[in-house]
């Protein structure tokens, strides 16, 4: 048999050879590529497996760094805790009913004569907020936080009356869980606030001095949650708001139709003028100086503008928050 008979089998053959070859080679390849993968990952998920599960091993100067932060966050904050210390009040003691109305009896009274002496008008009975207990009796185991919102009321409000604003119009409170028959659960909180919300009548700086005062108490710490500002006039002016005066006319002195000597008659003699001048006249008349006016410029329109931009008052809502911060907690180690 001859290659020339055979032709086709034979170079199919030898095709067959190196495509199986060929196979063979990239089986065992992929073969080793696939067990060295392998390798790894096993290698790899006991690595972390160990990192996950061993404790961690810092390095001393990433250890020294760490405890130096933490004691400065530490002294941070014990120094915050202390520096609220002359706000933080004692152990709220309750007390009798009787003397809780006492209480609010009193700051009635100082409350009523500071707004008086400030000629600031105040809602009729109002007490600080506290008026629901003139008309339903208080708890008595709730009379020590109640106590406590009344001082800082009376301090609040005392300072108000100093801005001397024109009008009170409303003083609300929000009841306390306490007496709706719940109960305050301090929760790990530092403070609980206390909220009181005012609404006034006044010029600007009324409203600014009042601001300013709220951080001068040395008892209580207010901050102010809201508040909204309008003006009572709530269209602007405009020139037709300005009202000039007329010029009075000037004063024309008008002559003495009996001449400079007055009326007299033919008959009265000159002993009878003196007689009837002493007994006319018990006081002797003294002829006043005329006070001249300081003259006004032409140009002067502060009394124009006055006109224009008018009196107006502001009135102002606000929501402030008495803070009472409740005793501190220990800073746990670590």
């Amino acid at each position: 048999m001859s290659f020339q008979e055979n032709k086709f089998p034979i170079v199919l053959g030898a095709v067959t050879a190196v495509a199986v070859g060929g196979l063979a080679y990239w089986g065992m390849s992929s073969s080793k590529k696939y067990d060295t993968a392998k390798s790894d990952y096993t290698d790899r998920v006991a690595e972390l497996k160990r990192l996950t599960s061993g404790p961690a091993y810092p390095s001393p100067e990433n250890v020294s760094a760490k405890e130096k932060a933490v004691s400065e966050y530490r002294a941070s904050i014990d120094g915050m805790q202390k520096s609220f210390d002359k706000f933080r009040a004692p152990k709220l003691e309750n007390v009798g009913v009787d003397d809780f109305g006492d209480a609010l009896r009193n700051a009635r009274e100082e409350f009523v004569a500071k707004f008086e002496k400030a000629g600031t008008e105040i809602p009729e009975g109002s007490h600080l907020g506290l008026g629901v207990f003139t008309r339903e009796t208080v708890d008595k185991n709730d009379t020590g936080v109640l106590l406590y919102q009344l001082g800082a009321f009376k301090d609040l409000f005392g300072k108000l009356a100093d801005a001397k604003p024109a009008k009170v119009l409303n003083i609300f409170r929000p009841r306390l869980p306490e007496e709706t028959g719940g109960k305050f659960e301090p929760g790990g909180k530092t403070f609980r606030p206390h909220t009181i919300e005012v609404v006034f009548t006044g010029r600007e700086e009324s409203l600014r001095q009042f601001l300013a005062s709220l951080d001068d108490s040395e008892n209580y710490y207010f901050v102010v949650r809201s508040m909204r500002v309008k003006n009572e006039k709530p269209v602007p002016p405009n020139a037709k708001d300005a009202r000039f005066e007329a010029p009075k006319p000037a004063a024309v002195e008008e002559a003495n139709p009996f001449g400079e000597g007055g009326f007299v008659f033919e008959d009265d003699t000159e002993e009878d003028s003196e007689e009837r001048t002493e007994e006319g006249t018990e006081e002797e008349v003294v002829e006043e100086e005329p006070v001249e006016e300081e003259p006004v410029e032409a140009g002067d329109s502060s009394q124009i503008l006055k006109q224009v931009l008018g009196d107006e008052l502001i009135q102002v809502f606000m929501r402030i928050d008495v803070i009472q911060f409740l005793e501190p907690r220990p800073l746990t180690k670590g």
